[in-house]
């Protein structure tokens, strides 16, 4: 499903007394790791060999450096290129027996390596098509078709196995009026259409992929009334106008649809049948009408080849500059004169859907869990989406076996998880995570998700910042097949030529550059561990420039022409996925370090006081100046609206300076502890309590009464945007208060951010006395 980053420096000072460029720059450049951690520093060249250090003591680190080197020498790009024939042969929607055929493949080939596996079932409410149509009835009737275009030099293109265009949780329905075009359907998209005196009520909306999840575009229009959505994927996003087109380039050519899920992703992902707890063989199902999470009106994807037939017979005005697309004439708002006709059919039953587990014992601590997860389920073959993710995922799997094999054996118990449903609502890791939440907030360690593992050759990662030196100490030891040294060395050059392209005034410099991970939306099945059950988690891919998805050309021949055609990521990704799943699963003392958590937060809060300083001056500009404003703007938009609000963020900056100058004692007292030779004789129940002490510090920033609207969500400091659904809103209490213009929910949201920040600082300082108490002094 994903359609979708950043390090930490030195401690910094309250974000309200920035006082110059430089301060500015340093608090928001994306971050190299400090040379005391990650394997000698971050210039270190891979093919030295793997230097396990965070978490590890000083007497264990030489026996794991052996395991990890038997781990990497056993993913290869052949037996990657073979998974991925494998995995691709036929398309493979959750709910189908070509579904569970590949369940049952990827469950025998983890027995074959030598792993206890087992396929875990959820009876979960999905659909599939019946019938779709969509027409053109006017200017001139035309019938639009919903499936693409075969290739001679792709015979798997002209598959008659897939299901034509259309939507996972789409609506049956039919529905005909005039259309009426509103961008990329984001709600400010709504908005400034309304400010146009142009309602969408008993119109059918015709909008582009991008910007915003799905979903939510059917939301918008449904919650004003339109009668359905076309939603069509314009060449200036992922066509002609970003490269050459398939089959001789990488990017979507006029015939492609791109399927997905239509489910409101946002307000919980998920069986909508069950919300909120497993869906079980026998568990209680809510009926259609009680659905809250997904659409009542019909939508159905349309390739830009189709579209443009509906566009061009738009009239009224013309769309303002920033909405025009790159079909190769004007593009008008409507409604009409085009009117369509939309027809869908959709069978909706309770079918079983598979998770496959694979179960890797630990010692010392077998019931704390580490969680590796990939879904395998596609909208068609998945070449890219998911099932790069699931070949590296198979290497992965073959490398620890080798490793086991060897006498290694990790402290906690290793998951692997290959998930099911995952392109319809995040289904089969969610409900997984709900048939077990206490129990994962008791002994849950850590999430590592792989999804679409490879598009090409640039390393971009999200997760939780207590992980953030873990990786890039991992991605430290694993050898970029392209740039030569290291991914991480790629990875850090990359965005840091990126930092300097949007900070010009700041120093380029390393000493004022710190790379981030992203902060984590949805997207992907992550969610759930992240964002319900507050485990730390983290999800990587290797990128390059990819059009085709959720499309039937998402196959073999696309990847071994434009993705990786020699499959050296594929191979890159499964040695970094077993770095991360070895260190995790056998490192004496948990690999979470606090003292980035602080910083990256402080980066965040600048860029929200920023936005909401920003907002307030539009609005007042477009209160005291009306007669400059344009008509649709967001000048427009917002002179119709409350005041902008610019709260008082001076007690979450103090509750975060605590949270970092806490986090940044106890890595030191961690730094000292993993020298001292005396550690390696503690108790082992002793560590193990340390351990849980710093795994329950992420639990700390859960809120169990849910976010405001959408309780599912208990995070209080990273969710995905209620109205953006991938991407991430950090704080996302206070900017959803911001947007709705509610000073006493903010103030309250400020109340609960503080409070839970706090909370947080206080486990980080009981992880510290243990630490003491063990030898970390």
């Amino acid at each position: 499903m994903k359609g979708s980053a950043p390090i930490r420096a030195r401690r910094i000072r309250s974000v309200e007394t920035l006082l110059s460029v430089l301060a500015a720059c340093i608090l928001l450049a994306p971050a190299q790791a400090p040379a005391a951690r990650g394997a000698g520093g971050p210039a270190a060249a891979a093919s030295a060999g793997p230097r396990p250090q965070v978490g590890f003591l000083s007497a264990r680190r030489e026996a794991e450096r052996r395991a990890e080197q038997e781990m990497l020498a056993v993913p290869t790009p052949e037996r990657e290129r073979a998974w991925l024939h494998a995995l691709t042969e036929e398309p493979h929607v959750a709910g189908t027996p070509q579904g569970k055929k590949l369940a049952e493949y990827v469950r025998d080939r983890l027995v074959e390596f030598g792993l206890k596996t087992e396929m875990v079932p959820y009876d979960i409410w999905l659909n599939h098509p019946v019938s779709v149509s969509l027409r053109l009835l006017k200017p001139e009737a035309a019938s639009l078709s919903l499936r693409e275009e075969g290739y001679i030099r792709d015979k798997s293109s002209y598959s008659e196995d897939a299901f034509p265009g259309f939507h996972g949780y789409g609506a049956s329905g039919k529905a005909s009026g005039k259309v009426i075009y509103v961008n990329y359907g984001t709600h400010e998209d709504f908005e400034r259409l309304e400010s146009l005196g142009l309602p969408v009520e008993g119109r059918i909306v015709i909008v582009r992929y991008g910007k915003v999840f799905r979903g939510l575009k059917v939301k918008e229009a449904q919650t004003r009334g339109a009668k359905a959505v076309i939603i069509y994927s314009d060449p200036a996003d992922d066509g002609y106008m970003k490269g050459d087109i398939y089959p001789d380039g990488p990017m979507r050519p006029a015939s492609s649809l791109q399927r997905g899920s239509v489910q409101f992703l946002s307000s919980g992902p998920g069986d909508p049948s069950t919300p909120g707890y497993a869906s079980t063989k026998n568990a209680k199902r809510v009926g259609r009408e009680q659905m809250s999470g997904i659409p009542k009106i019909p939508s159905l994807p349309l390739s830009y080849g189709e579209a443009a037939k509906i566009l061009k017979a738009l009239a009224g005005d013309r769309v303002p500059d920033d909405w025009q697309g790159g079909l190769p004439f004007a593009y008008h708002l409507g409604p009409g004169p085009a009117e369509a006709e939309m027809s869908v059919e959709m069978d909706y039953a309770v079918q079983p859907l598979y998770d496959v587990i694979a179960t890797i014992p630990g010692t010392a601590e077998p019931d704390r869990l580490v969680v590796l997860g990939n879904h395998r389920d596609a909208w068609t073959y998945g070449a890219v989406d998911p099932n790069s993710g699931t070949a590296s995922f198979l290497e992965t799997a073959r490398g620890l076996a080798a490793a086991l094999k060897t006498g290694w054996k990790p402290r906690r118990t290793i998951l692997l998880a290959s998930w099911d449903g995952e392109e319809y609502g995040l289904l089969g890791s969610t409900e997984w995570v709900e048939d077990r939440t206490p129990a994962l907030q008791q002994n849950g360690v850590a999430y590592i998700n792989l999804d679409s593992s490879v598009t090409g050759g640039d390393l971009d990662v999200s997760g939780m910042p207590s992980l953030r030196d873990l990786i890039l100490e991992a991605a430290g030891d694993v050898d970029d097949p392209r740039h030569g040294g290291t991914v991480l060395e790629a990875w850090r050059s990359r965005k840091q030529r990126d930092w300097a392209k949007t900070e010009p005034a700041c120093p380029r410099d390393e000493t004022t550059f710190e790379l981030h991970l992203n902060p984590l939306g949805s997207g992907s099945d992550y969610t759930a561990f992240a964002d319900h059950a507050g485990i730390a988690s983290a999800d990587f891919t290797f990128e390059g420039p990819y059009g085709v998805y959720h499309s039937i050309y998402d196959d073999l021949f696309w990847m071994e022409h434009f993705g990786d055609p020699e499959f050296l990521y594929h191979t890159a990704a499964s040695r970094l996925y077993g770095l991360l799943a070895m260190r995790l699963g056998a490192a004496d003392i948990v690999p979470l370090r606090y003292g980035a958590y602080g910083r990256a937060l402080s980066r965040e809060l600048e860029l929200l006081r920023r936005e909401a300083v920003r907002d307030r001056r539009v609005w007042e500009a477009a209160r005291t100046e009306p007669r400059s404003v344009e008509p649709g703007s967001q000048a427009a938009v917002e002179a119709r609206k409350k005041p902008a609000l610019v709260p008082d963020l001076s007690p979450v900056t103090q509750a975060i300076d605590r949270l970092t100058a806490g986090g940044i004692d106890l890595d030191a007292v961690l730094d000292r502890l993993q020298e001292n030779p005396a550690a390696a004789s503690a108790e082992p129940q002793t560590l193990a309590r340390l351990n849980d002490a710093l795994v329950q510090v992420e639990r700390a920033f859960l809120d169990k009464r849910g976010l405001p609207g959408r309780p599912w969500f208990q995070h209080t400091l990273y969710a995905p945007g209620l109205t953006t659904g991938y991407a991430s809103w950090p704080f996302p209490g206070i900017v959803q208060a911001l947007k709705d213009r509610d000073s006493d929910e903010m103030q309250a949201q400020i109340r609960v951010v503080v409070e839970r920040i706090d909370a947080g600082a206080q486990r980080i300082g009981a992880a510290r006395e243990i630490a003491m108490e063990i030898g970390g002094k």
